[in-house]
């Protein structure tokens, strides 16, 4: 072998080692522009604002403590927590039983995951003007409540919070399903056929080996679907109707409305740290449940 050909086949060994770390360099940069666009808002919230002299560069921490001084405030952050809540709780009861079936009917999976997917192929504003035909009082739902005799008059769901947990849950159902459903397909079906050949039912089949070994699924669904419901906005804007105010109202408002950026970056900082914070614990509590819930089931 040549000098020549060993050169050569160094420096093919070395591109070849280094394209990997080249194929992170559109996420490295999509980082770097996201942490320096955060940087700016953390900067904003500390700065001044009045409404004859607009944005006063300044260290302060007046949007901060505006933000805690008025209930107005505060509720609109409970609120939004209470919604995100509400769909990730109603998208897991929904969504596990869609990701079990997914799993476990080959023949259907494909037909399932179309039906799941396709409202993210639609765009969402369109999705959610959709969801006001459907709401209406002369709409589709009332129609059929009317119609089965659950109540003599339309009710008002158009404008309302139920109104907007719909919308939300029809736009991140399939972040719950997706996940669960993949961690189930690679659940071994000989665990289920050895506890029913120790006596065990489908209930237990289910309680003792199913939902332990789909927890990683559950956590990454959940997950998902929790922050995405606390930065929900188009759904908010138009099924809430002005009704149903939620953070990423507020700071739109601030931004865009009353030009008060160093509140709406402080609004930002806020809910963004509120929801790492939450999601931390919820990883923490979900991990030391499942590893009990193993032990104990003997999984």
């Amino acid at each position: 072998m040549t000098t020549r050909t060993l050169r050569a086949r160094t420096v093919r060994i070395g591109w070849g080692s280094a394209l990997p770390y080249g194929l992170l360099l559109p996420s490295l940069a999509f980082v770097a522009f996201l942490l320096i666009g955060t940087g700016f808002l953390i900067r904003f919230s500390f700065d001044r604002w009045a409404p004859t002299t607009g944005i006063v560069s300044a260290w302060t921490l007046e949007s901060y403590q505006k933000f805690f001084a008025q209930s107005y405030f505060t509720s609109a952050l409970f609120k939004t927590v209470r919604l995100a809540f509400a769909v990730t709780l109603i998208a897991l009861v929904m969504g596990y039983p869609v990701a079990y079936l997914m799993a476990r009917s080959p023949r259907y999976r494909n037909f399932i995951m179309m039906m799941v997917v396709a409202p993210l192929v639609m765009d969402v504003v369109i999705r959610a003007y959709g969801w006001i035909v459907l709401l209406s009082n002369g709409g589709l739902v009332n129609a059929a409540i009317v119609g089965l005799g659950l109540s003599k008059t339309p009710p008002k769901l158009l404008f309302t919070e139920p109104g907007v947990v719909a919308e939300l849950l029809h736009e991140t159902l399939a972040f719950m399903v997706l996940p669960i459903a993949a961690v189930l397909q690679k659940i071994d079906p000989h665990l289920g056929e050895a506890s029913a050949t120790l006596g065990a039912g489908k209930w237990q089949k289910f309680w003792l080996i199913t939902l332990p070994l789909s927890l990683p699924g559950v956590l990454a669904g959940t997950l998902l679907v929790f922050a995405l419901g606390m930065s929900a906005f188009v759904g908010p804007l138009i099924l809430g109707g002005g009704n149903v105010t939620v953070m990423s109202l507020l700071i739109r408002d601030q931004m865009g409305v009353t030009l008060d950026w160093p509140l709406g970056a402080a609004l930002s900082i806020l809910l963004v740290v509120l929801t790492l914070i939450l999601l931390f614990l919820y990883g923490r509590v979900l991990r030391t449940d499942a590893s009990g819930y193993r032990t104990r089931a003997g999984v």
